[in-house]
């Protein structure tokens, strides 16, 4: 079996391919969670629509729904910083709440929403193993409400003492090359998870025009680290603007929280202009949102 290096296992676009496929992301989860899990098959529900699928949900990479009714994510996060991904986490998890329809008052009928992130490079200082966070009550440590569960599995943190599927799961994203690719494969090709894992990998990479065109979508085009993703919001689809790049250089330092003396630099160095051109930029989109 041949690795695509333009695709690698830990691609974007690849993982939502690859865990569309009802039996791998049941799989996953069943290893994540902890429990037994029955999806919807998310790829019927979109009448075999594998594009459509992929773009159900923009703010994850996988969105479904189990079988009683519970909204489940699942995606894969690569740069870790620990206050804006923690944030950003709730913020998309409580929409998945609030979007829901509430007939007569009946709130009691809401659906929980279970978020799960696969974080394949965050620190092992602000992560661990398999965390799970509920709503709780800070006094007595009841939970508060099931509604919302949030889970993160930090791949780096995983060792000979984990579940051999989790294990299986931490080589797998660790792929970057042939030789990486051959040596799963030969140690975890027989196995009933890996197996699940190299058929979805191939079956997501075997013709790549689905993966070129998923590709060009805003959903991955700005799937990048979350600094350059405010940049390529502000910038839009007009290549070649230098003002629409220096706006999402000035957008992303504000949200980054960094000084004017650093957002200038920045402008410098990655637009190749001098200091008096940067403060032009700066004087014309410098002003801090409210």
């Amino acid at each position: 079996m041949k690795l695509n290096p333009q695709y690698l296992p830990k691609a974007d676009v690849v993982f939502t391919v690859m865990f569309l496929d009802k039996a791998l992301c049941e799989k996953t989860l069943q290893i994540i969670l902890g429990e037994k899990i029955e999806l919807v098959d998310a790829i019927a529900e979109a009448k075999n629509d594998l594009h459509k699928a992929a773009l159900n949900a923009i703010y994850f990479d996988i969105k479904t729904k189990t079988v009683d009714g519970r909204i489940v994510t699942l995606d894969l996060q690569r740069k870790y910083i620990k206050d804006r991904v923690r944030k950003r986490t709730v913020y998309y998890a409580c929409r998945e709440i609030s979007a829901q329809e509430v007939k007569h008052g009946k709130y009691e009928n809401l659906k929980n929403v279970v978020v799960t992130f696969l974080l394949t490079e965050a620190s092992l200082k602000t992560t661990k193993d398999n965390r799970k966070i509920l709503l709780q009550d800070s006094a007595t440590g009841d939970v508060y409400t099931d509604m919302l569960t949030i889970h993160e599995v930090s791949i780096q943190h995983i060792n000979s003492s984990h579940s051999d599927e989790l294990q299986t799961l931490k080589a797998f994203f660790a792929v970057d090359n042939q030789t990486d690719f051959d040596d799963f494969i030969q140690k975890y090709g027989n196995t009933p998870y890996g197996r699940l894992l190299l058929d979805a990998y191939n079956d997501a990479t075997r013709n790549s025009t689905l993966l070129d065109n998923l590709s060009e979508e805003e959903k991955y085009m700005i799937r990048l680290t979350d600094e350059e993703r405010l940049e390529e919001r502000a910038e839009g689809r007009a290549e070649g603007r230098v003002e629409g790049r220096a706006e999402g250089i000035i957008e992303a330092g504000f949200e980054l929280g960094l000084s004017e003396h650093d957002i200038l630099e920045r402008l410098q160095d990655r637009l190749n202009i001098p200091m008096q051109k940067a403060q032009e930029y700066f004087n014309m989109f410098g002003k801090q949102p409210v």
